[in-house]
C-alpha cells in the first residue's frame, strides 16, 4: 500500500480528523468548484476539450469517493436530502465479490451499493457495517436535456449508435487495437445515421485517438470529469438519444443501458491496462483482486462479454434478469423511504 493510500485510509478512520479535513477543502475550494460545475452544465453535449478539463476537488460529501460521478448528489437531489449521506456510496459496479480497501475505513457505518446480491457480499465481508440496495445510480438521475431539445437533438441524429470504448483510469491507460474497434464500429452502424463515441475524460484529451474517431465522421462527446455532479445526468442524456448501445468490454454503463431499455452489444476485444510507471503498476495491482476472486472477476466479464456478444437490436429475457441482478433493477427506492432512512 502506498504512503498516500494509507494516509487517506487514516484520516477516514478518524470522525473527527476527517471532518476537519473535509470542511478545510469545502473553504478553500467548494465555491468555485460548484460555480464551474454548473457553468459546465450549461456547455454543449459535444463539447469534449471543455467537459474533459480537470476540476479541483471541492467536495459536497465526506466520503471522498461520494464525490465521483455524481451517484450520491442526484440520489439526494431525488430524495430531498440536504445534508451529507453519512455513509460510503460504492462508485459502480465490482464483479467477483471484491470490495474496495478505503471501505473497511471509513469511520461511517452505512454503505450504499447496486444491488441486494452485492449486498449480501457486503454483509459478509464488512459485518459491523449495514448495506442499502438501491438499484441503478442512474435511476435518480434527469436528463441535462429538456425535452424539446432532446427531441430536436434526436431528430438531428437519427437512428443512433452510442458506443463505450474501454476507458483508462487515473495513470493507468487501456491499450486495445484502436482501428480494429472502429472497423466493428463501421460495420454495426451501416444501417444507422449517427455513431456517438462516449469517451471517458481522461481519453478525451488524447488527441491520437479523438483524431482516429473524428476521422470517420463518429460525434464525439463525454460524460465529463469525475468531480463532475452532473457526470451521470449527462450520461444519461447520451443513453436517451440511442437507439442501440456498443462496448468493447462491460462496466457500469452496461446495466445502465440495459436499465434505460436501450440495448447493448459487447464487441470481444483484447484489452492491457498499462501503469504509467512501474510505482502506478505496483499501487494498481496492489489495489486489485488476488487468486480466485481475480479469477472470478475474469470469468464474471467473460460470462457477460458472451451474454451481450450478440448483435440484436432488442434485449433477451436473459440479457435482462441477468442484468437486473447484478444492477439491482428490483431494488430502486422511493424518495420518502431515502429520506427517512438517511435522517435516521
Amino acid at each position: 500500500m502506498s504512503a498516500k493510500d494509507q494516509l487517506k485510509r487514516f484520516i477516514a478512520s478518524q470522525p473527527l480528523l476527517e471532518k476537519s479535513m473535509f470542511y478545510a477543502y469545502r473553504w478553500q475550494k467548494g465555491n468555485a468548484v460548484d460555480a464551474e460545475i454548473e457553468r459546465r452544465r450549461k456547455i454543449d453535449l459535444f463539447d469534449i476539450e471543455q467537459l474533459s478539463q480537470d476540476i479541483a476537488f471541492g467536495p459536497e460529501e465526506r466520503v471522498i469517493d461520494n464525490n465521483l460521478y455524481g451517484y450520491a448528489s442526484y440520489l439526494k437531489k431525488y430524495a430531498g436530502i440536504k445534508s451529507d449521506l453519512k455513509a460510503y456510496m460504492e462508485h459502480g459496479l465490482f464483479l467477483g465479490g471484491i470490495v474496495h480497501p478505503d471501505q473497511f475505513h471509513w469511520h461511517f457505518p452505512k454503505i450504499i451499493t447496486l444491488s441486494e446480491q452485492r449486498r449480501e457480499i457486503l454483509a459478509a465481508k464488512i459485518p459491523g457495517k449495514e448495506s442499502l440496495a438501491v438499484g441503478p445510480y442512474i435511476h435518480y438521475a434527469t436528463s441535462l436535456l429538456e425535452a424539446e431539445e432532446q427531441a430536436k437533438l434526436k431528430a438531428r441524429l437519427g437512428k443512433t449508435l452510442l458506443v463505450y470504448p474501454f476507458h483508462s483510469m487515473k495513470n493507468v491507460k487501456a491499450g486495445f487495437n484502436d482501428q480494429e474497434l472502429i472497423n466493428e464500429i463501421k460495420r454495426v452502424a451501416k444501417d444507422f445515421d449517427s455513431v456517438l463515441i462516449c469517451l471517458y475524460y481522461l481519453d478525451a484529451r488524447d488527441p491520437v485517438k479523438v483524431a482516429a474517431y473524428r476521422a470517420e465522421g463518429f460525434h464525439l462527446v463525454t460524460a465529463g470529469h469525475r468531480f463532475d455532479r452532473h457526470f451521470i445526468a449527462r450520461q444519461r442524456s447520451h443513453i436517451e438519444l440511442a437507439n442501440l448501445t456498443m462496448s468493447n468490454g462491460m462496466g457500469t454503463q452496461t446495466g445502465f443501458c440495459v436499465y434505460l431499455n436501450k440495448p447493448h452489444y459487447i464487441y470481444q476485444q483484447h484489452i492491457d491496462q498499462k501503469a504509467s510507471s512501474l510505482k502506478e503498476l505496483k499501487r494498481f495491482e496492489a489495489g486489485g483482486s488476488a487468486g480466485s476472486v481475480k479469477e472470478r472477476v475474469a470469468a464474471e466479464r467473460a460470462y457477460f462479454s458472451q451474454l451481450f456478444s450478440e448483435l440484436r437490436m432488442d434485449i433477451s429475457a436473459e440479457q435482462r434478469a441477468v442484468t437486473a441482478d447484478y444492477w439491482g433493477f428490483e431494488s430502486v427506492q422511493e424518495a420518502a423511504f431515502l429520506q427517512n432512512y438517511f435522517s435516521a
